[in-house]
């Protein structure tokens, strides 16, 4: 018997070392697995980081190019309004003289029909 138990303990090392190796491999499987799984998950947070950071780069990018298109809208608007505020203030000012030369030749005038007309009402 104890020739058998010997022969059975062999049997069972060889075995166990076969088992042994395989799970070993497979272990070191599975750890490769999880540093794989681990580096295209890191990837992935890196080119998801990079992809926004694209977009928000590109995002303002667009801002200022419309920012620097609308400055350059309002201030051509601001422009044409400043001539037409100019044209707008000579046209104005030039009324505003007529109507004094006007008011004055009219003053003058009427103060002569005043006269003559208080001097007929006395002469009368």
């Amino acid at each position: 018997m104890a020739i058998y138990i010997e022969t059975r303990i062999c049997k069972l090392d060889v075995a166990d070392l076969g088992k042994a190796e395989i799970l070993k491999q497979i272990k070191d499987a599975e750890e490769k697995v999880r540093v794989m799984t681990k580096e295209a998950e890191e990837r992935r947070k890196q080119l998801q980081a990079e992809g926004k950071r694209a977009a928000i780069q590109r995002a303002e990018t667009a801002a200022a190019a419309l920012k620097k298109k609308l400055d350059s809208e309002v201030a051509e608007a601001q422009a044409h309004i400043d001539v037409r505020k100019k044209a707008l203030l000579e046209e104005g000012n030039k009324k505003a003289s007529e109507l004094t030369s006007n008011a004055r030749l009219k003053m003058s005038q009427a103060k002569e029909f005043v006269l003559s007309e208080f001097e007929r009402a006395v002469d009368a």
